[in-house]
């Protein structure tokens, strides 16, 4: 079995190499343009209606973004006038998204740290007001105690953490609703060039309450119509230029002739250090 070492470097080599064309498709102007307009673009409508109801003044705010991938919700905490530290284990995902920043003004505002997200090291405690993870963190993560212990010790009290990510009863289904694999079987799950884990709802809610956090609220949210970048379309795929079209969409979106689109797709949960 692999350390829990050797998967963080498996899967930041990985990224590493990936993250030209990452960035290439989410930082274009199709994609970026949106949020640098309306910092709420960046987020699902339910996520950022929960973000205004805790946090409803960012400015002067600290807020952290560990796993910060592509860097939208960082621009757009940083649009609404947060300082925001941004970290990633990908060193070229933050050069890219560094080179965004300073390109739109917003370099003085932002801090990137190389950092893995269960360790967060050189992220001094209790700094911070706001912790955001958005979709495609945990996955990546092989301790989910680890990573909940360190977004708690880095927050003031009463400070908040949002987490936005896929519903994990969806793991265990294709497309067509066949079972692939039991609920509770969470990885790891190797391939060549990556290693990922299929938390259940209980792992993620546990370690965020075991961390000393109290829940104060969660959600579960269906996917808002993206003709751009459809739920049903692997991201990868449209990275490539794989497209489909309004009535394809269309089709995507309706329960009655895409059946999964009757469960939720989506969680939101909002944890308080207390």
């Amino acid at each position: 079995m692999m350390t829990s070492k050797e998967i963080v470097e498996k899967n930041r080599k990985d990224w590493n190499s990936y993250s030209e064309k990452w960035s290439a498709f989410n930082h274009s102007e199709k994609i970026l343009r949106p949020v640098l307009n309306d910092p709420a673009k960046a987020f699902h409508k339910k996520t950022w209606e929960l973000i205004q109801r805790y946090l409803p003044d960012l400015k002067g705010k600290r807020v952290c973004v560990p796993s910060s991938g592509d860097n939208l919700a960082v621009f757009a905490f940083a649009l609404s006038g947060a300082t925001v530290t941004s970290c990633d284990i990908s060193d070229n995902q933050l050069a890219h998204a560094r080179q965004v920043a300073v390109r739109e003004g917003l370099g003085d505002a932002i801090e990137f740290v190389c950092a893995d997200t269960m360790k967060l090291e050189g992220i001094p405690d209790g700094g911070y007001d706001l912790v955001y993870t958005s979709n495609g963190v945990h996955v990546w993560l092989n301790d989910l105690p680890s990573m909940y212990a360190n977004v708690n010790r880095i927050l003031k009290k009463g400070g908040l953490n949002i987490v936005y990510e896929i519903h994990p009863h969806l793991r265990p289904f294709d497309e067509e609703l066949k079972i692939i694999k039991p609920y509770d079987a969470t990885g790891p799950f190797e391939d060549e060039t990556t290693v990922n884990f299929h938390w259940r709802l209980q792992d993620i809610m546990n370690a965020m309450m075991h961390s000393g956090m109290r829940l104060e609220h969660f959600e579960e949210m269906f996917d808002e119509k993206d003709y751009e970048r459809p739920f049903w379309l692997k991201t990868e795929d449209i990275i490539n230029g794989l497209r489909a079209d309004r009535e394809e969409v269309d089709r995507m979106y309706d329960w009655r002739k895409n059946p999964p689109m009757a469960l939720p797709h989506w969680i939101c949960l909002v944890g308080r250090k207390v």
